[in-house]
């Protein structure tokens, strides 16, 4: 096994197709796992979009450390489980929330406004309302944010630290590549029936937030900005769905 990894991670191109191909592979089989578990509780209890996310991300983050320990000869200190180093939690806050919000009115204009008028599609669908605000901050904010960052900027950048000093507009290979997947797998929204523009809204958002997170886990050292990041982003995100469910209340 070890040969087997030395070598993927030898070569920058090589290293970079395994990392990509590790994290789809568990993203995957998280997927194919977690809906016949969801479908049998579905038949005694009423799932909805945000309740099946539980099952998929709880295997997402069992695959993610699982593979961690097999590669990393059972540790986990150096693929981001530790504590963050030069962080400023503050700053990092209110830089994260202005390019979420700007990014957000961005991809709005660009994707739900723009593009669905010059070439409409017919289904504008977009995320279900959830039950109450709890299980946005539950299933939302906590537990996706934690469960993807451990896949994301535990698994798969973690995988390509070698080449941190390769750099394109001044971020590192890792970053990129593990910002892009980010965003790339919300393509799965498709399968759920949502529309094209507002799938590629999310793929759009959700990579500015992957490069963001993946930033400062290579600049930290640590998953624990990545996971604020990618929390406070969330939280952004879901304010207007948070405010049009108190206005209908």
């Amino acid at each position: 096994m070890e040969k087997v990894i030395a070598f993927l991670q030898k070569n920058l191109f090589i290293n970079v197709i395994s990392a990509v191909l590790i994290g789809a592979s568990v993203f995957l089989l998280s997927s194919f796992i977690a809906k016949p578990i969801s479908d049998v509780i579905y038949n005694h209890i009423e799932l909805d979009f945000y309740s099946r996310s539980y099952f998929i991300k709880f295997f997402i983050l069992l695959f993610s450390i699982l593979v961690i320990l097999i590669i990393n000869k059972g540790k986990l200190s150096n693929y981001g489980f530790q504590k963050g180093k030069n962080v400023k939690y503050l700053p990092l806050t209110l830089k994260v929330s202005g390019i979420c919000i700007a990014a957000y009115i961005f991809g709005t204009i660009l994707f739900m406004g723009i593009l669905n008028k010059i070439f409409p599609t017919g289904n504008s669908t977009g995320f279900s309302q959830p039950k109450s605000i709890l299980q946005i901050i539950l299933a939302v904010w906590v537990w996706s944010s934690f469960c993807e960052e451990v896949l994301l900027r535990g698994l798969v950048q973690s995988f390509m630290q070698k080449f941190t000093h390769i750099k394109l507009f001044r971020l590192s290979v890792p970053v990129i590549v593990s910002g892009l997947l980010f965003g790339a797998i919300h393509l799965s929204l498709l399968k759920a029936h949502m529309g094209l523009w507002f799938v590629l809204f999310i793929v759009f958002n959700t990579s500015v937030i992957g490069l963001m997170a993946a930033y400062y886990r290579e600049k930290s050292g640590s998953l624990i900005p990545a996971f604020w990041v990618h929390f406070i982003a969330n939280v952004v995100g879901s304010l207007p769905l948070i405010i049009k469910m108190i206005i209908s209340a």
